[in-house]
């Protein structure tokens, strides 16, 4: 019967081929729209007729012998499955396929909170036809069952008792649709979910659709009494529950973290863009500003060390260095100029990591997993990839913050420039214009003034190798404490922040798993 039914949904939805060739063109979604609805007209009340037809056959089955009984339980069981895989085909064909033969890489734009009071309509009608449906069976098969024998009275009794307390489930399911989840036409109830970006409308209709195909499933399976269904869709229904509530939470979550990221940096929508910030201003401008410094001072030494003299005015005279001190400047250079370079490296990794968490976590993996998290062969991924975007999205910013507030303790200040130690070495009293003004061998005018010699003697000695040789390596000291600080917080705590966040993601998957 299973295939004749699928049989049936294929014939009918290649039906009408030759009328849609014949045609003017259209739109590749309208058309497959308008061959939907043909199958739909005539598939439903065959199905329908099918689930009318499978219900007479179990009540009537069940007032003959067991051997009966039997037949007639699998062939409605095998008609109600017929039935469920058809409705599921043309659900699917009917919401998706026009979606991507019409090119939309993204669903419509839907107003969530109209889209729930639609799906709390549906919900309530349903149950309201469940309810009539019970009790009307419920009431026909034990006035049915009193002109039997005692044995089929019982049956009828207790298979008319079933149907009465899924009546009353139902009842009860109703009254908390309405009271309770009439609450959200309230305005603003749906605030939170725009943390989904453009995947809202998917998370929030899965997870109505699978809630409720999956408490309709679970009433049909107390009035059938089949205890293999009963005890599977009651965890079902209940993991379904839990992954709904667990959506709130995430959403809320999430909406805290952009709270807690605008307390610790003004203008910071999201705690990756507050950890980008504070990244930004403290440390990778400071690593900027010492690295053109350090390297400046490199170029000027390694010039500076190139310069000699020689002793007499024959070739084969003694030559000697006139800065004989610049190679050491020029070491140590090379030492914190590739510190700074490696931190500048790490510090450029980490703000691109940061980028591409605050672009892909809320926009695209916290969606997925809330949606994979509702169906049941993909619902450890769906846990995983929740765990994913919540320890990326906030812990791990979180962690940059707290680094923030450590290197505010530790007394750690901003890169000052060395003004004095590159004035005394690429200062422009040695090259250039200035270099010659200020010589009176070359400089004609300190002979014209009173006292200019003195005054361009004076001049000489203070911009002479003497005085540079002068120069102490103290200099460099503030700028590797400097160093030493920086790679504190963008060497040594990224570290820290990475296994932290890497605990949490595995503990809070395990949560999930195990007790949501």
């Amino acid at each position: 019967m299973k295939r004749i039914l699928m049989l049936l949904v294929l014939g009918f939805a290649f039906a009408g081929g030759d009328q849609f060739f014949d045609q003017p063109p259209e739109e590749p979604s309208e058309a497959l729209l308008e061959q939907l609805n043909i199958l739909m007209s005539l598939i439903v009340p065959f199905m329908m007729a099918m689930i009318a037809l499978a219900a007479a056959a179990y009540v009537i089955g069940q007032m003959f012998g067991a051997e009966t009984r039997a037949r007639a339980t699998v062939w409605a069981h095998g008609m109600l499955a017929a039935v469920g895989i058809s409705g599921l085909v043309i659900v699917l064909l009917y919401i998706l396929l026009p979606m991507f033969m019409s090119g939309q890489t993204v669903p419509p734009s839907v107003d969530v909170q109209a889209a729930f009071l639609e799906l709390k309509n549906i919900a309530q009608q349903s149950l309201i036809f469940l309810i009539g449906l019970f009790i009307v069976t419920a009431a026909a098969a034990y006035v049915l069952g009193q002109f039997a024998g005692a044995n089929t009275r019982a049956k009828a009794t207790v298979w008319a008792t079933g149907l009465l307390a899924g009546a009353v489930v139902a009842a009860i399911i109703y009254v908390v649709i309405v009271e309770i989840f009439g609450r959200f036409q309230a305005p603003g109830i749906f605030a939170g979910t725009e943390a989904l970006g453009g995947y809202t409308n998917i998370v929030i209709l899965i997870a109505f659709f699978t809630s409720i195909v999956a408490l309709i499933t679970y009433l049909l399976s107390k009035a059938f009494k089949v205890p293999e269904w009963e005890a599977y869709l009651s965890i079902e229904l209940s993991n379904i529950m839990s992954s709904f509530i667990l959506v709130f939470f995430v959403l809320g979550m999430f909406a805290v973290g952009d709270v807690l990221a605008s307390a610790f940096v003004e203008d910071a929508a999201t705690p990756p863009q507050a950890a980008i910030a504070f990244m930004r201003t403290y440390v990778a401008d400071s690593v900027l500003r010492g690295l053109y410094d350090i390297y400046q001072i490199q170029a000027c030494t390694s010039m500076l060390s190139t310069i000699t003299r020689r002793i007499g005015e024959f070739v084969l005279t003694q030559t000697y260095k006139v800065f004989p001190g610049m190679d050491t400047f020029v070491s140590i250079t090379n030492v914190i100029g590739f510190g700074l370079v490696s931190i500048y490296g790490s510090l450029s990794a980490q703000i691109a990591i940061l980028y591409f968490i605050d672009a892909t976590m809320k926009t695209f993996f916290l969606p997925a997993g809330l949606v994979l998290r509702f169906f049941p062969p993909t619902r450890d991924a769906g846990a995983f990839l929740i765990a994913l975007s919540f320890g990326m999205q906030i812990v791990f910013p979180t962690t940059y913050m707290i680094n923030k507030q450590v290197f505010e303790d530790i007394g750690a200040e901003t890169y000052e420039s060395r003004h004095l130690l590159i004035a005394s070495l690429c200062g422009p009293f040695k090259y250039g214009v200035m270099g010659v003004l200020i010589n009176p061998t070359t400089n004609p005018i300190f002979g014209l003034m009173p006292g200019g010699t003195a005054l361009g003697t004076l001049l000489m000695r203070l911009t002479s190798e003497t005085v540079l040789n002068l120069v102490s390596m103290s200099e460099f000291i503030p700028i590797m404490r400097h160093i030493a600080s920086l790679s504190l917080i963008a060497l040594f705590m990224p570290a820290l922040s990475m296994m932290i966040t890497i605990a949490f993601i595995n503990a809070m998957a395990k949560f999930i798993v195990a007790k949501v």
